[in-house]
């Protein structure tokens, strides 16, 4: 213990006065051998009775009472152990501070305050050293304290220190200070008030005070007109709001305030930073603020240095404000600002910048606002970014001296719009039109500044805003990047990789309504050389016979459009304007008229001159736009066309196109209207082939054609295929006569008929044949011959089933007359002709539709008339029912009337002849039909043998609903089929044999489900796998049917019946083969013996048919 006062005195000696007498203090005295010991507030209660003291504390002393200390002198509070602390206890009703009033030679050491606040007021020669004080809520004081030091102490709140006026006035000026020395302030702030002016100087030293982590400013300097020296040197602040902020300014409390000022003093502050940082910090790093009002009508000076600091990584890194003061002087000496994201200064008029290094900054690297900036010895940018000026934005008529030791260093800085190294700001708009100078003293010389790997976005990769100085300091830099405000402008060279200047534009522009106006324009800017211009950016105006139409920003080669609304037709003049410096040029263009298929819309736009859903018309393009299945074009497509042409007698067509026309979106012109078509298809509403291609045999395609010849082998081919059609049905007895065919008959017609509408991709190809051989239809897609068109068709459609019915009609007649060839052919001679005439109905009536289906088309001529033409629906190049679509019309005519109706009444209306009409001797000849009545109805029950004639009429109106409503004919197709279905299934059964039953069932019930999946499906890729499933389901149930056919034909032979009951070893007595070796008669002992000699016969009474006659 004897040790320890002995370090304490001799502490004491050097930091805090030596007093006569000793106290201890703390709470819990009875753990304190010294003595005397009392706690704290047995000495509080009048402290001025204890001058001369020490109090030594001892653990923790807690007041709830203010503890005052009024004219105390020599008063030391010293802490013993290795914790003393004082604890204030405050609440809402309950407060406790220590304060120290008017008081001299008060020392604080080796403490912990905790939630206490402390006041020294008024008061000398204060020392705080070694202690601690933490106070969420109390600050820690200082008003008018002189000739005090704080050392080696943390603060965790707010440290205030405030100068004002003194109690008395001096008569003579009175020098105080202030240190701080080894202080840390934590959460919260420094921050200095000074009010007193003149009435004494204070010197205020900050040495190494180190501010952390303050949620407000780090040191905060308020002063009015006082005369006063801050001196900050290795100190830092960091992760504050503001690292240093200081701030001259008019208090409004202390303005009425009567100065205790001395006469004849120079009123005066002076700050000084040195060796300090600055980092991290929110908001500011550095900032220093001159209020302008104020300091324009005092004499006031001010001077303030920033030497060997570092200002790095805050938002605002260097912020000085020198509010335009003739009095204020800032000097920043061997700085470093790198990291912050801008350097500012404004309105200084005496700022001197040595040894500077401005780096990484990222939103300029220092902006010079109205203020005067000397440069002395060393100012270097390097890697900064801005808008306006990558490394140094100088703007609102600063000025930028250089003396002659200066040296400027630009490196790899970079502004996204202009001046990468520097920005000068051309001029300011005002009333005495002010420059922005960079001034280079004495005559500058290439060395005076360097540039090295500077960009920019738009204009001044180095500089931009080059005045005469520069100008002729750069004049031999060829390397040098330089560019300024827009003073001239010209036409340009869009293609060209650098900026191609056209002075002259001769060629004068021709648009339409809507159509835009392009001029190619570049500004240029004066660069370093006198004698050349460099690409910059600004506005240009275009005037349209006087009047204003467009203002547009203009950069590098840009692109002007306007886009004229219907005037008048004819030369009109367009007037071009710089806004920087009203250079104006005079040029002129011609507006025509709307070219084909335009008209002027109510916008004054050329646009579609036939309106229509989803049709566009693009007048810049001159384009068309619509969703497919349309057709627009002109009537006359083989007279050559000009799209850009008025063409004052055409017309245009705009009409649906289902058969041929894309079903997708499709763009075009008018003098390439083929591209709405598909299948190589073009011409009138796609009707024929394009050119060089040729109509195909076996589908509606077009094709080419590599050899002419190739037309007699397709001849003789089908020769061979109608003999090899007739043999195959007599072979196999495939004919109607047995029951079989009728239902695949009709739906085969069917599923042909709705081909398109099923699916536009159509069958695979193995499917789509069988379905075509069925109808007589070739097949398979061939070139017939070179040049065939839809005309010559129709005419081959005719030819072949004609030609078939010539073959069978040729074997009749041999039957007729030579037994031989009637006991070879055996009795299908009759039930052939009947199975060929029932196949060629369907498809000599949908070529009669095809041939007879005509379309009504309206046409828009460019002289506002309106007609219609009749053209044929099957290629609408050709004229309905005149030229050479005449011929093909009347025997479509013939056909009809002497075929297909007697053919269709005759299978129709034949039971109601033979049970009502056949005894009248009118009808007497209608016998000799009998044969082929039978091998229609032959296989029916006697009360529905009108069933042939039903289904043969059916195919008439849903022929006619495919071709005329495609839209509705899927939902039509289901009502039909499922309507005879319906009736069949009613019926019980229309033929006497259960097989047929149900083989016409099975093919009903299939396409009743191949219609309802049409409706279901749309999708085209769903709808091709249930429409190639549906026809595999038909190909199949047709091999089957053949099969049986074979089957039959095979068991009437003797030698297969023996073979049969050889394998499977038994007898059939019953069975009674045909003996086809018998003889046989002629068709016409046929007939003879089929039907009666008397008329009077009633049919109920004896009905033989042709197939009883075959099959028993």
């Amino acid at each position: 213990m004897p040790l320890l006062l002995v370090v304490v005195l001799l502490f004491f000696s050097s930091s805090c006065s030596v007093s006569s007498a000793q106290y201890y203090v703390s709470d819990d005295c009875s753990s304190v051998t010294q003595s005397p010991c009392n706690p704290l507030s047995v000495y509080a209660g009048n402290m001025s009775q204890y001058n001369n003291t020490i109090f030594y504390f001892i653990g923790t002393s807690v007041i709830n009472f203010i503890v005052t200390m009024d004219s105390v002198q020599n008063i030391t509070l010293h802490g013993l152990d290795q914790s003393p602390t004082i604890r204030c206890i405050n609440d809402h009703q309950l407060k406790s501070y220590i304060r120290i009033t008017t008081s001299s030679h008060v020392c604080f050491s080796n403490l912990s305050f905790q939630q206490c606040g402390i006041f020294f007021r008024h008061s000398s020669n204060i020392t705080i050293t070694g202690s601690i004080f933490k106070s969420q809520r109390w600050r820690s004081g200082l008003t008018n304290v002189f000739d005090s030091k704080i050392t080696s102490s943390v603060f965790d709140n707010v440290v205030y220190i405030q100068y004002i006026s003194p109690r008395v006035c001096y008569n003579e000026l009175h020098h105080y200070s202030l240190t701080l020395t080894n202080v840390t302030v934590t959460n919260n702030k420094l921050s200095f008030d000074m009010h007193h002016g003149t009435s004494y100087n204070i010197s205020v030293i900050l040495d190494n005070v180190n501010i952390i982590s303050s949620s407000m400013s780090g040191i905060s300097y308020w002063f009015t007109i006082s005369l006063f020296s801050l001196y900050i040197t290795n100190s830092s602040v960091s992760n504050s709001e503001h690292g240093f902020y200081s701030r001259f300014y008019i208090n409004l409390y202390f303005h009425g305030y009567k100065f205790c000022n001395i006469k004849g003093v120079e009123s005066r502050s002076t700050v000084a930073i040195e060796d300090s940082q600055f980092y991290n910090n929110r908001i500011v790093a550095l900032s220093f603020r001159i209020l302008r009002n104020f300091f324009q009508t005092s004499n006031h000076h001010i001077d303030f240095t920033v030497k060997s600091c570092s200002i790095r990584d805050s938002d605002y890194g260097l912020l000085i404000a020198g509010g335009f003061s003739t009095l204020a002087h800032i000097s920043v000496i061997d700085t470093e600002l790198a990291g912050n994201k801008r350097n500012d200064i404004g309105g200084c008029l005496s700022i001197l910048l040595n040894n500077v290094t401005v780096a990484n900054s990222l939103s300029t690297g220092l902006v010079i606002i109205a203020s005067v900036v000397t440069v002395e010895n060393r100012l270097v940018f390097k890697n900064n970014t801005g808008v306006v000026g990558g490394g140094m934005a100088i703007n609102s008529s600063s000025v930028v001296a250089l003396s002659p030791s200066a040296n400027l260093e630009f490196i790899d800085n970079h502004a996204t719009y202009k001046g990468g190294g520097i920005y000068i700001d051309d001029k300011i708009k005002s009333d005495y039109n002010l420059y922005s100078v960079f001034y280079i003293l004495p005559l500058p010389t290439l060395k005076t500044i360097t540039f090295k790997g500077n960009t920019a976005g738009v204009a001044g990769n180095d500089m931009y805003g080059v005045d005469s100085k520069l100008q002729n300091a750069f004049s031999g830099v060829k390397e040098l990047s330089t560019s300024s405000d827009a003073s001239a402008f010209a036409f340009c060279d869009p293609d060209s990789n650098e900026t191609t200047t056209i002075w002259y534009d001769d060629e004068q522009q021709s648009v339409f309504p809507g159509q835009p106006l392009k001029y190619n324009v570049a500004l240029f800017g004066r660069s370093s050389d006198a004698y050349s211009y460099s690409v910059t950016d600004g506005r240009i105006t275009i005037e349209i016979n006087g009047t204003s139409v467009i203002d547009k920003y203009i950069n590098n080669c840009s692109l002007i459009e306007y886009t004229p609304k219907f005037i008048n037709y004819g030369e009109h003049n367009v007037s071009l304007t710089d806004t920087s410096y009203r250079i104006q040029l005079n040029i002129s263009f011609i507006l025509n008229e709307c070219p084909f298929g335009f008209s002027v819309n109510s916008s004054g736009f050329c646009d579609c001159s036939v309106s229509r859903e989803n049709v566009t018309c693009d007048i810049n393009t001159l384009d068309i736009t619509h969703n497919g299945l349309l057709w627009i074009g002109t009537y006359h497509t083989s007279t050559p066309f000009n799209a850009n042409s008025t063409n004052p007698n055409a017309c245009i067509i705009n009409e649906d196109c289902l058969l041929y026309c894309s079903p997708n979106p499709v763009i075009f012109q008018f003098n390439h209207t083929d591209t709405q078509c598909v299948d190589d298809r073009g011409h009138r509403m796609c009707g024929s082939c394009t050119e060089g291609y040729s109509l195909l045999m076996g589908s509606n395609k077009c094709g080419h054609c590599h050899n002419n010849y190739m037309m007699i082998a397709w001849i003789g081919l089908f020769a061979v295929m109608g003999v090899l059609l007739v043999a195959l049905l007599i072979a196999l007895n495939l004919t109607v006569s047995v029951g079989t065919l009728n239902g695949l008959l009709f739906y085969a017609n069917i599923v042909k008929l709705y081909e398109p509408v099923f699916s536009r991709k159509g069958a695979l190809p193995v499917l789509s044949q069988v379905i075509s051989w069925i109808n007589l239809d070739f097949g398979f897609e061939i070139c017939f011959y070179n040049g065939m068109d839809s005309y010559a068709k129709q005419w081959l459609q005719f030819a072949f089933p004609l030609y078939l019915w010539i073959i069978i009609i040729i074997i009749i007649q041999l039957c007729r007359r030579y037994g031989k060839i009637s006991r070879l052919m055996g009795s299908h001679a009759v039930p052939v002709l009947s199975t060929l005439t029932f196949l060629s109905y369907t498809k000599l009536v949908r070529t009669i539709v095809i041939v007879l289906h005509k379309c009504e088309v309206t046409l828009h001529c460019t002289d506002e008339s309106v007609r219609s033409v009749s053209l044929w629906y099957e290629d609408p190049n050709v004229e309905y029912a005149k030229g050479k679509h005449a011929g093909l019309f009347g025997f479509a005519l013939l056909v009809s009337v002497f075929f297909i109706i007697p053919y269709t009444l005759f299978l129709l209306c034949h039971p109601v002849f033979e049970k009502y009409l056949s005894h009248f001797k009118l009808f007497k000849s209608w016998s000799r039909f009998k044969p082929i009545i039978d091998a229609y109805s032959g296989p029916m029950k006697d009360e529905y043998r009108f069933w042939p004639g039903l289904l043969l009429v059916t195919r008439i109106p849903v022929l006619l609903i495919v071709t005329f409503l495609k839209n509705e004919s899927r939902v039509m197709l289901l009502t039909v089929a499922a309507s005879i279905l319906s009736f069949s299934f009613i019926f019980g059964g229309v033929y006497r044999r259960k097989l047929n039953n149900i083989i016409e069932f099975w093919f009903l019930f299939n396409l009743c489900i191949m219609a309802s999946l049409s409706i279901a499906f749309t999708d085209e890729n769903e709808v091709l796998i249930w429409y190639n499933t549906c026809l595999s389901v038909f190909a199949f149930s047709f091999i089957l049917i053949v099969v049986y056919h074979l089957y039959l034909q095979l068991s009437y032979i003797k030698c297969y019946d023996a073979l049969i009951k050889k394998l499977f070893k038994k007898q059939d007595e019953d069975h009674n083969p045909l003996d086809v070796t018998e003889s046989h008669l002629t068709v016409d002992q046929q007939m003879r013996e089929i039907v009666p000699s008397s008329t009077d016969v009633r049919l109920s009474d004896s009905r033989e048919s042709v197939v009883d006659l075959f099959l028993t």
